[in-house]
């Protein structure tokens, strides 16, 4: 598993402003105390800014009912995101994208798990993760869909060649969960490779009909994901209710990157509503967690009665 070179590049940029920042800070003030303060702090206080922007848009672009909450509600809602945020996205990232995941040390499953990550992450985002999944016993996997501003379609050989892989080292089915762009990109696997060993697939805050947030992104992927666009139409098209079926999807009323909501839900697929948790949340709160667990030992049930 190599590297994620874009990401390496974005942590080299991280460590530069740090510089920049100390130098300047220490000109201004020549505090010592200041000077560190300002070099840790910098890139927290920016993302949780640039995430206090996006739950604001959301809410203007989605002004559902289920999105009313508290103003204390609304606070904690975003400050777990940030510390989701700045753990997977600027810590895990840059640094760990080439990380083995553990092996499993729990019951044996029926099933393996191969885990999709979202637009702009890598497979870094999945480390807490699948340490969850390890300890349920489940042989898990995590890759990278590149190029990180490419074509959907594009993932698709790599998602194909990775759980045949998965299938074949462990003699299991395996069954995808896909965060944002990865759930989708699963989709769109399998309307190429039907016959791949997949039992199932897990969506989590998956922009299934778009998102308005697609208007402040980059890259051919990200006008596949505008609402309404006709690659999205064509693969729910593509689509039979059999496939529909074995599909969950997992979403949030307070999503700050799909939106609005009603967007992530899939008829015909069974959908489960979450509130309170932000779009990164979904990959690390233990409620959504909880549910991914619930999903696969429902999987694994239906396997072992022979549905």
């Amino acid at each position: 598993m190599r590297a994620s070179r874009p990401h390496l590049v974005y942590g080299g940029v991280e460590i530069g402003l740090s510089i920049v920042v100390a130098i300047a800070t220490w000109s201004a003030w020549h505090s010592p105390w200041t000077t560190f303060l300002w070099t840790v702090l910098w890139l927290p206080v920016s993302h949780a800014t640039g995430l206090a922007a996006g739950f604001v848009m959301a809410a203007h672009g989605d002004p559902a009912p289920e999105r009313r909450t508290s103003a204390g509600t609304n606070i904690a809602v975003w400050a777990y995101e940030c510390a989701a945020s700045i753990l997977l996205l600027d810590l895990y990232q840059p640094w760990f994208s080439a990380a083995p995941l553990p092996p499993p040390s729990g019951p044996a499953r029926p099933v393996a798990v191969l885990l999709l990550h979202g637009y702009g992450c890598n497979r870094a985002f999945w480390l807490r993760f699948s340490h969850h999944l390890a300890d349920a016993g489940y042989h898990c996997e995590a890759i990278n869909l590149a190029p990180l501003f490419g074509d959907i379609d594009d993932y698709a050989q790599t998602i194909a060649d990775a759980t045949q892989a998965l299938a074949e080292r462990t003699r299991l089915p395996v069954v995808v969960v896909g965060h944002s762009m990865g759930g989708i990109a699963a989709r769109a696997c399998l309307r190429r490779y039907p016959t791949l060993p997949v039992v199932h697939t897990v969506t989590l805050g998956s922009p299934h009909f778009g998102t308005l947030h697609a208007r402040h992104g980059i890259g051919r992927n990200v006008r596949q994901m505008s609402i309404g666009s006709d690659w999205l139409v064509a693969l729910a098209s593509s689509e039979t209710d059999a496939a529909r079926a074995r599909i969950t999807s997992i979403f949030t009323a307070h999503d700050n990157v799909v939106y609005p909501v009603r967007t992530s839900m899939l008829p015909g697929a069974h959908n489960i509503a979450l509130d309170r948790l932000g779009h990164v949340s979904l990959g690390t709160h233990p409620r959504s967690r909880a549910l991914v667990l619930e999903t696969l030992e429902r999987v694994g049930q239906g396997l072992r009665n022979g549905n």
